[in-house]
């Protein structure tokens, strides 16, 4: 009996032991959940007018948020557990710094710093010919991802609005904008608009009422779906394993950098995360991070594929999609124009590029199709001069010492002209040297244009 009692007392104290460790830990977890600590702040590169989300825990309690130059906003949302989003206010500092949580005499500052935008258009394209309806107009210039909204002139004399969810791609270099339906045909200045609502005009461009084209997923340069469907991935452990089976890479050029758009149900805002399928971490906010948060209401999320998801697409692997709280509805990738050669060359004078370099897997290249040229970024005006493969000169733009010699302006970094029949045919290996290229450009890639 004796020894029952003992039993008893001991499972009784174990038992309490146990709660109160339990207790203990509960109380822990609580506890830390309350501790007013940022973790991350997003997009770290921020503009008046821009939604900046803040995660972290305590967060629920939060005041204000101190933006660099001491500005506080007060006007705080709560969009999940552990996150809240604000408006990037007028007169931060230009010099950026970091972000402060007050909460109830509490403050909690931010590890990372933010850094200000200040979008800069300035050079449009194309300069040589009218841009018809459902053709791009391409902005080139800084921190364009501030840009929300493009303004044409309209033929009943309204402008017409284009929103930055339909431009065909939006980078901080480059903004390629369609030109829409109803507008007036001749020359123009088209303004764009920051999340601000700054506005910037720019330089003089000849819109055409012409129509051509479509979205540019049958064919040619645009994006093109890889996987469509309807999934819901509700938390981290819901992934979605994409097999190469699941997607349609046909006709698509896969390599390093190629961009990649994912499309997506998102009310209430959502956790993003992308891996190739070893499990690879490409690159998907712009700092390093394969997860990132995206504010409630935004539906695509596009960025440049690795190295390592290049490999593993191209080897027959697939694409894993994870995080929570959104439907994934669609994958793309960006299907370019065929390239006939990629790399980096400065010409010098002269570059005989051989006839066996070239690519014509995807093509065959013709009199009167188009052809792109595009080189390094250079701040200083620059020489470029082209010759088939018989040093025949072909017409390549107005300008310059002749037809074929011209002078490129500062910033300039592509050139479309069209195939000569002595191009075509000493491209196609008719003569063992396909182009002579001269000047003091450096060149990255030569691409023909299809319909």
């Amino acid at each position: 009996m004796k020894k029952h009692i003992i039993y008893l007392l001991v499972s009784v104290f174990t038992l309490l032991s146990n709660m109160a460790l339990i207790s203990c830990s509960d109380d822990d977890v609580a506890d830390a959940n309350d501790v007013l600590v940022v973790k991350s702040v997003l997009p770290i590169k921020v503009m008046e007018g821009q939604v900046v989300t803040i995660a972290g825990t305590g967060l629920e309690k939060a005041t204000s948020v101190v933006f660099p130059g001491n500005v506080s906003v007060n006007n705080i949302t709560k969009v999940g557990n552990g996150y809240i989003s604000v408006i990037t206010p007028a007169g931060i500092s230009a010099e950026g710094g970091t972000v402060t949580i007050e909460a109830d005499g509490e403050s909690a500052e931010s590890v990372m710093a933010l850094t200000v935008g200040k979008p800069e258009p300035m050079r449009v394209a194309p300069l040589d010919k009218a841009i018809k309806i459902n053709e791009c107009m391409e902005v080139y210039g800084n921190d364009l991802e501030f840009i929300t909204k493009a303004y044409f002139p309209g033929e009943d004399g309204k402008d017409i609005v284009v929103d930055a969810s339909d431009f065909k791609r939006k980078a901080t270099g480059s903004l390629y904008i369609y030109s829409p339906m109803g507008i007036k045909a001749g020359p123009a200045q088209v303004v764009l608009e920051d999340c601000s609502g700054k506005k910037y005009t720019l330089p003089e461009v000849t819109l055409s009422d012409e129509v051509v084209g479509g979205s540019g997923e049958t064919g040619g340069e645009g994006y093109a779906p890889i996987w469509e469907g309807d999934v819901y991935i509700y938390d981290w452990a819901n992934w979605q394993y994409l097999t190469s089976d699941q997607l349609s890479l046909e006709d698509i050029q896969i390599h390093e950098g190629l961009m990649i758009r994912l499309t997506f149900d998102n009310p209430d805002g959502a956790s993003v995360c992308v891996c190739d399928a070893n499990w690879g971490a490409p690159d998907i906010d712009g700092e390093g991070n394969n997860s990132v948060w995206i504010a409630a209401g935004t539906t695509e999320l596009e960025f440049p594929i690795s190295q390592g998801m290049a490999e593993t697409l191209k080897a027959g692997g697939g694409i894993i999609v994870g995080g929570g709280n959104y439907t994934l509805k669609k994958i793309e990738l960006f299907r370019e124009y065929p390239t006939l050669w990629a790399g980096e060359y400065t010409t010098g004078w002269w570059w005989y590029l051989p006839a066996s370099e070239l690519d014509l897997s995807a093509i065959t290249p013709e009199a009167g199709q188009t052809i792109r040229f595009t080189f390094t970024h250079h701040d200083a005006p620059q020489t470029f001069c082209l010759c088939d493969g018989w040093w025949g000169a072909p017409f390549i733009r107005d300008g310059g010492e002749s037809d074929n010699n011209i002078v490129l302006a500062a910033g300039e970094d592509f050139l479309e002209f069209e195939i000569s029949e002595g191009m075509a045919a000493t491209m196609n290996g008719e003569s063992e040297t396909a182009l002579i290229i001269g000047g003091d450009i450096t060149i990255t890639k030569i691409q023909i244009k299809t319909d």
